[in-house]
């Protein structure tokens, strides 16, 4: 019962992570391809971390596209 009740709480806190992240995004390029945001929900806490730390040297929305490898 606690593994299952920790999984769910990781989830719902990269689920949290990537929501918030998408926002960041939408707002830096005006407009984010449904098609990213799909991807971005299902990449791991790690990556969402880097992404965050990186957001602020992206140049344009397809600077995306290495981390959805």
């Amino acid at each position: 019962m606690k593994k299952a009740l920790s999984k769910v709480l990781t989830q719902g806190k990269n689920l949290g992570k990537a929501e918030l992240l998408i926002k960041q995004l939408r707002k830096k390029f005006k407009s984010l391809p449904k098609d990213y945001e799909d991807k971005i929900i299902t990449l791991p806490e790690n990556i969402l971390e880097i992404i965050a730390e990186e957001i602020f040297g992206m140049d344009n929305v397809e600077d995306l596209e290495k981390y959805f490898k």
